[in-house]
């Protein structure tokens, strides 16, 4: 810390009468009808009051980070005195930026708890009585992202295994039996001379979006099974759904869904 900290902090003249003139003051006329009382003094130049540059000391405790405490309070207290009264002062500005026994149970001065923090940007460690940033904490930070993208969208599909799962559709959550796609049948016709696989098996239609899906490609050749393949994906992997059906108040609260009000 440099020697004349304690005079870099303090440097600024003491705001209130300190800067008036004598007789260069407002008048009763002058002022407003209705004013505090702590404003009429200030107004009227008969107070003082305490104006630090604070600038400094913050930036010497963000510059300490990663340092023990107990030695960063020792260089304080060696250039800011405790015996004088404004150098006291600043030493108790302290707080405003360093945690000194942070607690994670902060409420607001109705005893409401706020799930947050301390508000100093700066903390000191109780296991490593080290100095550290407070928003390099796993909880700020994942706050910080929330902020800056916004609230997570509300989840559209919640999978309980292979063969269920629940969907919200339009609002309304519903339970979806997933079944696996039958295996396509083919039978041998003639085209053109040309001897050819074609599809035979009726396509399947989606519980959900109402739509057919046919089991294979048209022709049984490999060129026609990579296009598909590519479209549909692997066939042995894919299911469609069969049935579904709304989900109970009862299921709702067990999975801890809700259902949306359709807008009139």
């Amino acid at each position: 810390m440099r020697e004349d900290m304690s005079r870099v902090i303090v440097e600024r003249p003491r705001t209130g009468a300190g800067w008036a003139r004598k007789g260069r003051v407002k008048t009763l006329d002058n002022l407003p009808t209705k004013i505090g009382v702590h404003r009429l003094r200030v107004e009227i130049g008969t107070s003082k009051g305490l104006n630090e540059n604070l600038a400094p000391l913050r930036r010497y405790l963000e510059k300490q980070v990663g340092r023990p405490w107990n030695k960063v309070f020792s260089e304080i207290s060696r250039h800011v005195r405790a015996e004088n009264v404004v150098q006291q002062h600043v030493r108790q500005h302290l707080h405003d930026f360093v945690a000194i026994n942070p607690r994670r149970d902060v409420a607001d001065r109705f005893g409401r708890r706020l799930n947050r923090p301390w508000h100093q940007p700066l903390y000191v460690d109780p296991k490593d009585g080290l100095l550290k940033r407070t928003d390099r904490l796993p909880d700020v930070r994942r706050a910080r992202r929330l902020e800056k993208d916004g609230p997570a969208p509300p989840p559209t599909e919640v999978r309980l295994s292979d063969e269920c799962v629940l969907q919200r559709i339009d609002g309304l959550w519903y339970e979806v039996s997933m079944k696996p796609l039958p295996d396509p049948q083919y039978r041998r016709v003639v085209q053109d001379g040309v001897e050819i696989r074609r599809l035979c098996s009726e396509p399947v239609r989606c519980a959900v979006h109402y739509k057919l899906i046919e089991l294979g490609p048209q022709i049984d050749d490999e060129r026609s099974w990579r296009a598909y393949t590519r479209k549909h994906g692997e066939n042995g992997n894919r299911r469609y759904a069969a049935a579904k059906r709304s989900l109970s108040s009862a299921e709702l609260r067990r999975h801890g869904l809700t259902n949306e009000t359709p807008s009139p």
